[in-house]
């Protein structure tokens, strides 16, 4: 069209505008004839204007229906249908057909047929002149430019023509290509060993492949138009899918791997990918969900996993997982306060006699067998491992910061598994049992930062045989120095544990004394007689039992004691306490109160004898629970002390709500208290705090005259305790030699 106006435009002005030119020569001069060729010519210009603003349509219109009315008064002038100027209107009508189209080229044919009908009757009527011929370089220009209009419009037509059937040819083959394109695309996709599902916006099935139907066993008709979450996706989680959903939100893929379930309830692990479908603008029209199973690939992996990390026929963790343990722990240690851990490596005693005798079947269960027992005792978050043959190895996790305490916990677990062991072990339905001992060695780990678990292994292994040479049955630590320790830790509360119901125990007796050197009462201590070892001090077995629940063993076996002293006629009578320490654990203990009553009811002690001595920290830790407890024993009668007063946190907003009636000063202020001035103005402090309140004061530790002087000075009612007034002694001769201390050793 572009070309056609412009080789149109160009031609119009040329023709008319060189006809209009030598219209001017002629003699005489035609003006209107050389009017209206320039007129044509002008409006050629303008078209040919038009079309260089780019107003390509308005150019055509302006070019052809002006050169038609133009020629049409040309036509009209030069004589009608006699004229030389008809030949105009069929290279216009051809012109319209290109340019304007079919209705403009109709009007145009319609007008003309018209015109020529008015050029007919005009010439029956005898209305035009007899036609003057112009110039004939005019008409030969006229005919020339006409017929080269003709020709170029002719051959821009064709090849316009040709252009579209090329185009329409190349559109075809485009078309078919892109078809048979899409042919492919959609066998592959249908072929796919995956699962392609489809979805609009909504998350509704559109479309599914073969795959997915012989996957899930469900028909297309079962799931086309129905929601992805219930077919295709309907093992993801809720909060997996809120990911699923805010990824593609953003318009980006979503991979993952998703268990979802067939249609006869069996799991299918996949691998998925869901991609966004765009259109050429851009925009999202639908989803595309590509589905990988990987289910045997994932059982794969989990059975090499196991193989690697697993024991095949007990079913605990290997070595191998021993020392990834081992490794994660020293690498946790690194970053952080260390902890104590421990391991243990144990060897079945006699096992390969056992094995040569009954078989390596019966070997088998037995090593089975040792595997469930020791599972059914071992600790929360530790780790339990077969490394070989018949040695298995425990790590015991996060053990007491203290390394003695931590290896005594240690060697007590070696001991708890050693005592599992010793129970028969059942390897048959019926009858068949067996029962043999193990061998342990310890080690803690890690013992420094670049301590490894091959090294801790090591260790454990050395301690293991040295265990063995022991004659077997033994647990030993690799560790000389710690070892002994804990052993002996271990050792005393394992013996402790049988002096309670031995009766190893010993009640001993400490005097406590008023200003004038009179008797006033006693601290009950305990001590142990040892069958061996002859008399244990408390500093020895009273840590370790604090540490366990022997603590409530040993305070029970006191107070039971202490209340049969105070029933005897001689407290009675003289009006003689007994104070008696008490421990946190026992404190604590739900039914404290109730069996202190039981206690007191079935000896027949008077409860307003027996003070009861509690430290800081044990009111301090569940002060509301103290304070319900103090009351309930103030009620029964019995007074409460406030053992160490000073040493802890001497409270006075806590000590006026406390249910006490006495304070006891600690042994470290009284030692210092007449020779250096901080001490002396804690002790006066702390007697003054106690006349405020109403307290009666117990000064332990007193050794020397001035030292009693000093606290006779300024409390002159204080109660002393201590060497210079008499050491412990067994309670029997304390009894024995029960008398008024002389007033002078007190003076």
């Amino acid at each position: 069209m572009r070309h056609l106006v412009r080789v149109a435009g160009w031609a119009v002005l040329v023709i008319a505008g060189t006809i209009g030119v030598l219209l001017m020569f002629e003699t005489p001069v035609q003006q209107l004839r050389v009017a209206l060729n320039l007129t044509a010519a002008a409006i050629a210009g303008m078209a040919l204007w038009l079309a260089h603003r780019g107003r390509w349509q308005a150019a055509a219109h302006v070019l052809v229906w002006g050169v038609w009315v133009s020629a049409s008064l040309v036509a009209a002038r030069n004589g009608g249908v006699h004229g030389p100027n008809l030949l105009n209107y069929p290279v216009l009508i051809v012109l319209a057909g290109w340019l304007l189209g079919v209705r403009a080229t109709l009007l145009l044919v319609g007008l003309t047929v018209l015109l020529f009908a008015g050029f007919i009757w005009a010439d029956v009527m005898g209305l035009f002149k007899p036609v003057q011929l112009t110039s004939r370089v005019a008409g030969a220009v006229y005919l020339t430019g006409i017929l080269l209009l003709t020709a170029a419009a002719t051959l821009l037509s064709r090849r316009n023509y040709m252009n579209r059937v090329q185009e329409a040819q190349q559109t075809a083959a485009n078309l078919a290509a892109s078809e048979a394109a899409l042919r492919k695309l959609l066998r592959a996709v249908e072929q796919s060993p995956e699962s392609i599902v489809i979805t609009d916006l909504k998350e509704d099935i559109e479309y599914v492949n073969d795959a997915f139907v012989r996957r899930t066993g469900y028909a297309r008709d079962e799931v086309m138009g129905r929601a992805s979450a219930d077919y295709s996706s309907n093992g993801l989680a809720p909060a997996q899918r809120e990911g699923l959903r805010s990824t593609l939100a953003r318009g980006d893929n979503w991979a993952g791997e998703q268990v979802n379930y067939r249609k006869d309830g069996q799991a299918l692990i996949e691998s998925v990918v869901v991609a966004p479908i765009r259109q050429p603008d851009g925009r999202v029209s639908h989803y595309v969900e590509l589905k990988q199973d990987i289910t045997e690939r994932k059982r794969a992996a989990d059975e090499i996993h196991r193989l690697a990390h697993f024991d095949s026929l007990t079913g605990l963790p290997n070595r191998f997982t021993l020392v990834e343990r081992l490794t994660a722990l020293q690498g946790r240690a690194g970053r952080s306060q260390p902890a104590q851990h421990a391991v243990l490596l144990l060897d079945l005693d006699r096992f390969t006699t056992f094995n040569d005798a009954r078989g390596s079947e019966m070997g088998d269960r037995l090593l089975c067998a040792v595997a469930l027992r020791l599972s059914e005792i071992l600790p929360p978050q530790s780790l339990l491992v077969r490394v070989a043959g018949d040695e298995f190895a425990v790590v015991l996790h996060a053990l007491a910061g203290d390394v003695a305490q931590a290896g005594a916990q240690a060697l007590a677990f070696a001991d708890r598994l050693q005592a599992a062991l010793l129970h028969p072990l059942r390897l048959d339905a019926d009858t068949e049992e067996a029962q043999l001992g193990a061998s342990v060695g310890i080690t803690l780990y890690p013992q420094s930062g670049s301590d490894g678990a091959h090294d801790a292994l090591r260790r454990a292994g050395t301690a293991l045989h040295r265990a063995k040479q022991a004659g077997g049955g033994r647990a030993a630590f690799f560790e000389q120095g710690m070892g002994e320790a804990a052993e002996q830790r271990f050792r005393v509360e394992r013996e402790l544990r049988h002096a309670v119901s031995a009766g190893e125990l010993r009640l001993y007796l400490q005097s406590q004394v008023d200003a004038q050197g009179q008797l006033t009462g006693a601290e009950v201590l305990v001590r142990w007689q040892h069958p061996r070892e002859g008399l244990v001090p408390p500093g020895v077995f009273i840590p370790v039992a604090e540490e366990s629940d022997l603590i409530v063993m040993v305070g029970g076996w006191v107070l039971a004691q202490a209340c049969g002293l105070l029933a005897q006629p001689v407290f009675k009578a003289r009006r003689l306490r007994l104070s008696v320490n008490l421990s946190a654990r026992q404190f604590r203990q739900a039914r404290f109160v109730p069996q202190l009553r039981a206690l007191l009811a079935a000896s027949g002690a008077d409860p307003r004898l027996l003070t009861l001595e509690v430290t800081e920290g044990l009111v301090i830790d569940d002060f509301d629970d103290a304070v319900a407890k103090m009351r309930e024993l103030a009620a029964l009668g019995v007074d409460m002390s406030l053992d160490d007063f000073g040493t802890g946190y001497s409270s006075l907003a806590y000590l006026k709500r406390l249910p006490i009636q006495e304070l006891k000063i600690d042994r470290s202020f009284v030692n210092d208290a007449p020779t250096n001035a901080d001490d002396g103005v804690l002790v006066e402090g702390i007697l003054a705090v106690a006349r405020h309140f109403g307290l009666r004061v117990v000064a332990e530790g007193v050794e020397s005259r001035a030292q009693a002087d000093f606290l006779r000075q300024r409390a002159p009612d204080i109660v002393y305790q201590g060497y210079l007034f008499g050491r412990p002694e067994p309670a029997d001769d304390w009894l024995a030699r029960m008398a008024p201390l002389p007033a002078a050793q007190a003076g």
